[in-house]
């Protein structure tokens, strides 16, 4: 072990974790703006490297696709992807004895276990996987349409959106791509006005909407899906793609949503929603949106070519 490393590891036993990392990145003052970011990525860097039933699902959705990578391709061969068939059996033994065991990921994970299998033991009569080519069930002109239809809204009309309504929009969540089929999206939503009301006073951008807020949202990201610092940018990527899924959906059923960021919250401002919709601290807050039915819709703004 170099000179260099055995100090760096008897600084990092004897000094406070600030003072370390401020030696260990050459005496490197952060401004306190970037300061709260970087602590709010070492955060939930911190909860990725903890043990769970949560983690291990999200892993085993990651194993799983690799493998499902291998078995859709053309040009398959047995013996690649060893360690990853490995680590996959590992997490779906592990499930099998905890609440998730009943996920229909599981079964998921577990077919690619025996197509892998099946190409170990015989090659020769193996088809690559591949799913039906169907057409869409709406042309190019329909989905271009409900695009430009939608609209960022603040008025309501004094109308509930149902439990089923919910439940139809939050099912989609997880449909668009996400980074290695993980699906880590989590809503946290009151359709009570009252508590939308609130957990909207939480958000620095929540100005000029109407006294009647029908539902609030919370999109966020099981931190426990990102092990690496190289996949801090990952959440907001994926929550995103899987937001727009909702928001157009919710186009065709009259419904309105209008994002809210998070970025410029404050530690009060998190603690606040966190309480009110009772998010758990492993979940990264990606941004908000209030839905509803608009009162009288917005006009667009002109749109860049």
């Amino acid at each position: 072990m170099s000179l260099k490393k055995t100090i760096g590891i008897f600084l990092k036993r004897i000094l406070p974790l600030k003072h370390y990392k401020i030696i260990a990145n050459g005496g490197i003052i952060v401004p306190s703006y970037y300061k709260t970011i970087i602590e709010d990525t070492e955060k939930y860097l911190d909860y990725s490297l903890k043990d769970s039933h949560e983690k291990d699902m999200l892993l085993m959705r990651k194993y799983a696709h690799i493998i499902d990578k291998g078995l859709h391709r053309r040009d398959i061969e047995p013996g690649h992807s060893k360690l990853y068939y490995k680590l996959l059996k590992e997490k779906i033994e592990k499930i099998r004895h905890t609440p998730f065991a009943s996920d229909p990921t599981v079964e998921w994970a577990q077919s690619k276990v025996e197509f892998y299998e099946q190409l170990q033991t015989s090659p020769q009569s193996f088809l690559p996987l591949q799913g039906k080519t169907e057409a869409p069930p709406i042309c190019y002109e329909q989905l271009s349409e409900l695009i430009k239809q939608r609209r960022s809204n603040r008025f309501f009309r004094e109308i509930n959106l149902s439990d089923e309504i919910i439940n139809q929009l939050s099912g989609l969540v997880n449909w668009a791509a996400n980074s290695c089929t993980k699906q880590p999206i989590r809503l946290f939503i009151t359709n009570t006005p009252s508590k939308a009301n609130e957990c909207l006073k939480c958000c620095k951008g929540g100005t000029g909407f109407s006294t009647f807020i029908p539902s609030f949202w919370v999109f966020a990201a099981d931190s426990r899906g990102y092990v690496w610092p190289s996949e801090v940018y990952l959440p907001a990527i994926d929550t995103s793609l899987g937001a727009q899924n909702v928001f157009l959906a919710a186009q065709t059923l009259g419904i309105t949503g209008t994002i809210l960021s998070w970025a410029q919250k404050d530690k009060e401002e998190e603690a606040r929603l966190r309480m009110l919709l009772d998010i758990p601290q492993e979940f990264i807050i990606i941004f908000c949106a209030v839905m509803g039915y608009a009162s009288h819709n917005y006009l667009p703004p002109q749109r860049k070519y």
